[in-house]
């Protein structure tokens, strides 16, 4: 859907075509209006526009004017001039400056349709053509085997995906899994020493023994690989469909195959590539259910069955090697509770911190291990905050920090619990202390300024600018703190000093006009009959007779 934004001086023009043209059957979502050159380029700032119609005669900065600066900084942009059959040759000339079309005042409905549809049916063609769009696909697909390799890296590291979500990554990056795949995983580990490798030799290493794996796996199996917070390859087997139902027809064990094949990849490593590496063959599990639990135990059998040792070239994990991973999963699971706290995200880490206890209520209640783990855990990403920050914990959390100092919370979930949620209440509301004081300081500012600039053409870009803000954050900013658009808060400063110019001076309508900033009289006096629903001079005239 399209946005398209319709800017004249003449209100009733604006009105008019907002309603009158069935601009949604045309396929624009969001109509926008501007009564002034400054007051559309607002609006741009803010919205994702495609298609703008304009007059050319407004004052202070007229059509073309605006259309010069329009495609200086959109240059996607469609505009489209309106203009009168006085300023004919004026638009004829303006088409050569970037303007893709006319339209001739008076202009029928049924013409205004067709001319303004031959436009969007452009702007879709250029999206469908677009030369951007593609060298995007292309350069996303070149970069499939490291966005693979990240999402590789996430499940492995526990990082919480929804189904749903991990799907259409799975889809997107056309990694060669479905859900409840049967995989099996190898974890390969370079003998020397890392510093032996820079960078480039390290990476160039790491394509090379890929490339190995996915040649000597490729009859059985895809390869998904990564490389892990230990500077592991790890590489995921997935079987090829035709496999399962034809190795059973041919009598064969998928296991055979898959411990042949690791034994051959370590030496087709040492052979073609002279490195010695040691190689790990895990047990085979569920995509994604079990993956990180795979990868956990497989780590745990690397350090217990490999240590430093360098003649272990290949070592297959077997039965007695399954152990249960007893740690809290949710204690070291991406995001990581100082993560979000450093991120200000408040709301998850009020979920973290309610699926950790959870965890040890259902899980740990009685391990007193369990318990105390989790309470350093929490005060030491307190304490993290508080001293990035420049405070001292015991300085926000009271009380709370002679509890911690003694102990107690480690001594039950239930003590636990009732000191993690006084501490982090006390954490987010001075959080949301600081924040809202940030805020409304900007305010502060922002209204500081209108006021001392009033009889300016002032704009929220101008303002942006002074408060070195981008525009669509202070205008959002403003509405937040405010409940009203920084647009509303001028023109109602404007009107009230209109009204007490008009109360208190002898001034014209147009001195008046000029001097709340408005340069085009007969667009202050509409502004002004909207407001307060009378001209100014009527107004003026009713207090005379009071």
């Amino acid at each position: 859907m399209l946005q398209l934004l319709l800017v004249d001086d003449e209100m009733s023009v604006v009105e008019t075509l907002a309603i009158t043209i069935p601009w949604k059957e045309m396929g624009f979502e969001t109509i926008h209006k501007a009564y002034s050159a400054t007051e559309a380029l607002d609006i741009m700032n803010m919205h994702p526009i495609d298609i703008m119609i304009t007059d050319i005669r407004m004052p202070v900065m007229d059509g073309l004017e605006l259309v010069r600066t329009v495609s200086m900084q959109w240059k996607h942009i469609k505009c489209i001039l309106l203009t009168a059959h006085a300023d004919f040759e004026y638009a004829q000339t303006a088409i050569k400056r970037n303007i893709c079309d006319y339209l001739l005042k008076p202009i029928s409905q049924e013409e205004m349709v067709e001319r303004i549809s031959t436009v969007v049916r452009a702007i879709r063609a250029e999206r469908e053509s677009n030369d951007t769009y593609h060298r995007a696909m292309k350069a996303m697909r070149d970069h499939f085997p490291r966005l693979r390799g990240e999402l590789l890296h996430d499940l492995l590291q526990g990082k919480r995906i929804t189904m749903e979500k991990l799907t259409e990554k799975i889809n997107l990056l056309e990694v060669p899994v479905r859900v409840n795949d049967d995989i099996v995983m190898i974890l390969v580990r370079f003998k020397e020493q890392f510093s032996d490798y820079d960078p480039f030799e390290m990476s160039l290493m790491e394509f090379a023994i890929v490339n190995l794996a996915e040649e000597t796996f490729e009859e059985y199996f895809h390869v998904w690989s990564c490389k892990d917070v230990h500077d592991y390859l790890a590489l995921v087997l997935i079987p090829k469909e035709w496999v399962h139902n034809g190795l059973l027809e041919l009598g064969e064990s998928l296991q055979y195959h898959v411990n042949r094949l690791t034994n051959q990849l370590q030496m087709n490593i040492q052979h073609f590539l002279k490195k010695r590496v040691s190689v790990l063959l895990g047990h085979w599990g569920v995509f994604p259910e079990e993956i990180t639990k795979l990868y956990n135990s497989m780590l745990l059998i690397f350090s217990k069955r490999f240590g430093h040792e360098k003649d272990l070239p290949v070592y297959i994990a077997d039965d007695s090697d399954i152990s249960e991973i007893r740690t809290l999963v949710l204690l070291y699971e991406p995001p990581l509770l100082v993560h979000l706290m450093e991120a200000g995200h408040w709301e998850a880490v009020g979920q973290k911190l309610e699926g950790i206890l959870e965890e040890l209520e259902s899980d740990w209640s009685e391990s007193s291990e369990h318990i105390t783990e989790a309470f350093f855990y929490f005060f030491s990403a307190f304490s993290f905050i508080a001293h990035k920050n420049g405070r001292k914990l015991a300085d926000l959390i009271d009380a709370d920090y002679v509890r911690a100092k003694e102990l107690t919370p480690s001594k039950t979930v239930k003590h636990l619990s009732d000191w993690v949620w006084r501490v982090f209440g006390k954490f987010k509301d001075q959080a949301v202390h600081e924040t809202q004081s940030a805020r409304m300081l900007a305010v502060k500012k922002a209204q500081k300024y209108i006021l001392s600039h009033l009889s300016s053409d002032i704009s929220l870009q101008s303002i942006s600018e002074h408060l070195q803000m981008h525009p669509a954050y202070l205008s959002r900013l403003y509405k937040l703190e405010t409940g009203e658009n920084i647009s509303d808060y001028i023109t109602s400063l404007k009107m009230e000093k209109s009204l007490q110019l008009l109360k208190h001076s002898t001034n014209k309508i147009y001195e008046i006009a000029i001097e709340v900033g408005y340069q085009n009289p007969h667009y202050f006096i509409k502004v002004f009959k909207k407001h307060f629903g009378l001209p100014p001079q009527e107004y003026r005239n009713s207090k005379a007779l009071e």
